[in-house]
């Protein structure tokens, strides 16, 4: 049987790539670590950790679903709630949360 060792990485969608780099990469600080694409189509991949990625497509056309507090019930169509990563200490989750908040963030 296989034994699974984790998760390689999450695959979400986004319609503004340069923005998507700008909160992972720029303000979370995650390392973008490829590129793929042709026109209309990209899909980039940012380090988490040594063994844990996030990737984002990136399509024309795409919208966002309505905002949702997380872990607040809705009724009819949903496609995520949220992510939580895993952190170090206490002090980097504080660091995050104050970098999240300086940048318009809740």
């Amino acid at each position: 049987m296989a034994r699974y060792t984790g998760i390689h990485h999450l695959a979400m969608v986004t319609a503004d790539m340069d923005a998507t780099i700008r909160f992972w990469r720029d303000l979370l600080g995650m390392r973008l670590i490829v590129g793929l694409g042709r026109p209309g189509y990209r899909h980039y991949f940012f380090e988490i950790s040594g063994h844990d990625l996030i990737a984002f497509f990136e399509w024309n056309g795409v919208e966002p679903v309505d905002y949702k507090d997380h872990g607040v019930p809705v009724r009819g169509k949903v496609a995520f709630d949220h992510i939580s990563f895993g952190v170090e200490n206490d002090d980097d989750l504080w660091e995050i949360r104050d970098k999240l908040e300086a940048a318009g963030f809740w």
